[in-house]
Order: C-alpha cells, then structure tokens, then sequence
C-alpha cells in the first residue's frame, strides 16, 4: 500500500475516533441526566419494593461511567499509535486491526446505554 493511500486511511480513521468522542460526550452527559433523574426519584422517599430495581439503575449508571472512561483511555492510545510511525503496511494493518476492535467496543457501548436509558425510562413512566 501506498503512503499517500496510508495518509489517506489514516485521516479517515482519525475522524472516526473524532466521532467516536463526541458521541462519548453525548453518552456521558445523557448518564448524568439519568443519574440526577434518579437522585430526584430517591429524594421523594422511594417505596422499598423499588429500591432494588433503583440500586440496579444506580450501578448500571456507574459502569458506564467506567466504560466510557476506559473508552476514551482506548481512543487516546489509538491516537498516539497513529502519530508514531505508521506509513509501513505493517503498522497500518496493526493499527487498523486495533481500530477494528474499537468500532465494536463503541458499538456495542452505544447499543448497551440505548438499551439501559430505554429501561430506566420504561421503568420510571410505569412505576411513577
């Protein structure tokens, strides 16, 4: 391969770790709405019965907090990978490889935290 055509793909997949942070940036700020949301329903003195389910939200929020953070770590790497070194084709693949691995990270976090806001609010509008 080419280094133009490296340069080329490398530009590209720098844009998909730009995406990949803004949408990191929606994902937190709609976890911490959901987690003010939910500090406002336990201020109202939750009946017992709901608050396993609320301990539930609570930590889920929290893991994503964790997620989010270790993806960020993750894009931050692949970053630095992709300034140091990467016009032979050997590197490129590797970096496109690890690149690979992170699309299915951010896919799988987008789908799990639309999953989770979908049940919080389902819960929320049937037991409220």
């Amino acid at each position: 391969m080419s280094s133009i055509m490296i340069n080329s793909k490398k530009g590209y997949l720098k844009n998909e770790r730009e995406t990949w942070l803004r949408t990191l940036d929606y994902i937190q700020q709609e976890n911490v709405f959901l987690k003010n949301h939910l500090a406002d329903i336990i201020k109202n003195d939750i009946k017992p019965e709901m608050l396993e389910q609320v301990e539930y939200f609570q930590n889920q929020f929290i893991n994503k907090d964790a997620v989010i953070a270790l993806l960020r770590y993750d894009i931050a790497n692949q970053n630095k990978l992709s300034e140091n070194g990467t016009e032979h084709n050997g590197d490129f693949v590797k970096l496109q490889a690890k690149q690979g691995k992170l699309r299915g990270d951010m896919e799988k976090m987008e789908r799990e935290f639309s999953r989770l806001k979908f049940q919080f609010n389902t819960y929320i509008a049937e037991t409220l």
